[in-house]
């Protein structure tokens, strides 16, 4: 793809002659064992996303859960819209989908759950292709895959009920087909990565940076290719057109509501006067130093987004990722100064170009924002530019140990070299499924960073008879939402809608002789005043603890009016 001269792609690898069966290189893998290997790193990334999703994250965050409560509202009021402004607003599609599956599935954790796992899936395929062809090597797009489908970071917000896991998915999809159009000339695919592109913006807050990395590689082709609008123009005309459509429902929000474009951008940013405190630059610079050595050095410190304090990435791939990253810098000097100097082409620039443009397009979002920093969350559209930065490496090392000129018994030094290279990749992806479903899974700190007590007072209620009068006391963390409700207590109205019968939620100072005897109280947040009260009023209640998972601090308060 993208060839320099006759044969060469911008892997920099010389192609063979195309044929019918369109057989691989002879240093690369075959077709057959290629589709083979597809299937199995799918099949992979989908067990991992899916294994136990119930009970792993062991609760609902509450942030989760407000989504999932606009989900059921949109499908009483027959309104499905396109931004929500909940939660200091969100973009709607993935609360629409919400809305779809719990229609089609009920309400579940696992109906909750069920489009992260399918976003997460589909982005490991994508990664597959995108690496066959960005690197010309289906090898590449193999390990590319691999290393998405074993990453702690794509498992764990694949598990999660947060829209941000669509970000990496319209990337990579959109930029797969942009390449490949580029590559093939078919119209089509300039299309479809419009659509996947124009869908980006009804993803995630992070996505409305994107297009920086689109206007990055136009100016690369303008630079590598001589007359490229000359010879592009309809293709281009296609691409906006298709994305154009698709994102038009927020184009239009955005328009008439211009509020939910910069609300919550506002808050954050290292521009607000009120989080620079008037030092613009050094918070600036400490914010990006802080996003960046969370990819590799010292990761988000989040129970509900990462392992601490290991980095996002693992460390015998971020040390690849960090070498692909480098060399990519010098070569893009490099080949820039040709350019200037000599007057070289290059169409290697572009894929120099695209990588970096995308990783650093992709980390702005955490970098000029400065709360939480490291921030796996905001940053998770670098994602599968590190990723494919690490296959760059591998690549590179996996071609040197095949073309390296050993002494005797070559050979064998060659097979040991990359023996240990699949070792360690085998190792490094064993390891961080170990990381998810054994040390952060097993921690008693995630239980209490998804807020587990929630759930199981939703859980206790269910549990109740149906006639039994249930209040709820909304006095636990959070903000205000539509409902009137604070976030935490959203997590109890979700998984307890169309389940428990009678439940009423009060204010922290409702009048306690407004209960009803033979009735059960929880409260969101331990009380001894809402307590004291409920026991002045009827003296004969009940208060007790329970506690279902003794040891990890999810139990809560539960008092039986007699």
């Amino acid at each position: 793809m993208f060839r320099k001269t006759r044969g060469q792609s911008i892997s920099g690898r010389a192609k063979e002659p195309s044929k019918k069966s369109k057989e691989a290189p002879k240093s690369d893998i075959s077709r057959k064992t290629y589709i083979i290997l597809a299937v199995l790193v799918v099949l992979a990334a989908l067990l991992l996303r899916s294994y136990h999703i119930s009970t792993l994250p062991p609760g609902i965050y509450p942030d989760e859960a407000v989504n999932g409560v606009d989900a059921i509202t949109a499908n009483a009021a027959h309104t499905w819209k396109a931004f929500y402004e909940n939660n200091n607003g969100r973009e709607g599609l993935f609360m629409n989908l919400f809305a779809l599956s719990f229609g089609l599935f009920g309400i579940s954790v696992a109906s909750f759950k069920l489009w992260s796992i399918i976003f997460g899936t589909l982005t490991v395929l994508g990664m597959i292709l995108l690496g066959e062809e960005l690197f010309a090597s289906r090898r590449a797009g193999i390990i590319a895959g691999f290393l998405t489908a074993t990453s702690f970071w794509a498992i764990n917000f694949s598990r999660i009920g947060f829209r941000a896991i669509m970000l990496p998915f319209v990337l990579v999809w959109s930029i797969f087909f942009l390449i490949r159009a580029i590559q093939k000339k078919k119209t089509i695919d300039y299309v479809l990565a419009g659509i996947f592109f124009g869908l980006g913006v009804h993803t995630y807050i992070a996505f409305r940076i994107a297009p920086l990395i689109l206007i990055a590689l136009l100016v690369a082709f303008i630079i590598s290719r001589k007359r490229f609008f000359a010879t592009h123009w309809k293709e281009i005309l296609a691409f906006s057109a298709a994305a154009a459509i698709v994102a038009l429902p927020m184009l239009l929000d955005f328009y008439h509501h211009p509020d939910h474009f910069s609300g919550r951008t506002n808050q954050v940013s290292v521009f607000n006067p009120d989080v620079n405190q008037g030092h613009l630059l050094l918070t600036l610079g400490k914010s990006f130093g802080l996003s960046f050595a969370g990819l590799a050095f010292f990761g988000d410190q989040n129970w509900r987004h990462n392992l601490p304090p290991w980095p996002e990435i693992f460390p015998i791939i971020g040390i690849l990722f960090l070498a692909g990253l480098f060399y990519f810098i010098y070569e893009f000097f490099f080949l820039l100064w040709r350019r200037i100097r000599a007057g070289e082409r290059s169409e290697r620039f572009i894929l120099v170009v695209l990588l970096l443009s995308w990783f650093f397009v992709m980390l702005l979002p955490e970098a000029i924002s400065f709360e939480g920093l490291p921030h796996a969350l905001r940053s998770i559209g670098v994602m599968p530019a590190a990723l494919l930065l690490a296959v760059f490496s591998i690549e590179g090392i996996w071609k040197w140990a095949e073309k390296a000129n050993l002494p005797a018994g070559g050979k064998k030094y060659k097979k040991a070299i990359l023996g240990v290279l699949i070792a360690l990749l085998a190792a490094s992806g064993i390891w961080s499924v170990k990381q998810y479903f054994v040390d952060w899974g097993g921690s008693k700190d995630v239980h209490g960073a998804f807020n587990q007590s929630y759930m199981n007072m939703a859980i206790y209620l269910n549990g109740l008879p149906n006639g039994t009068p249930k209040y709820v006391v909304d006095n636990g963390p959070g903000i205000r939402m539509e409902d009137g409700l604070q976030t935490s207590a959203e997590v109890v109205k979700l998984f307890t809608y169309q389940k428990a019968a009678n439940v009423l939620y009060l204010d922290p100072d409702f009048n306690a002789n407004d209960l009803r005897t033979s009735s059960q109280v929880v409260l969101m947040s331990f009380d001894e005043g809402i307590i004291g009260r409920i026991k002045e009023a009827f003296p004969e209640s009940q208060v007790s603890r329970v506690d279902p998972q003794p040891g990890f601090g999810t139990d809560f308060v539960a008092i039986w009016i007699k």
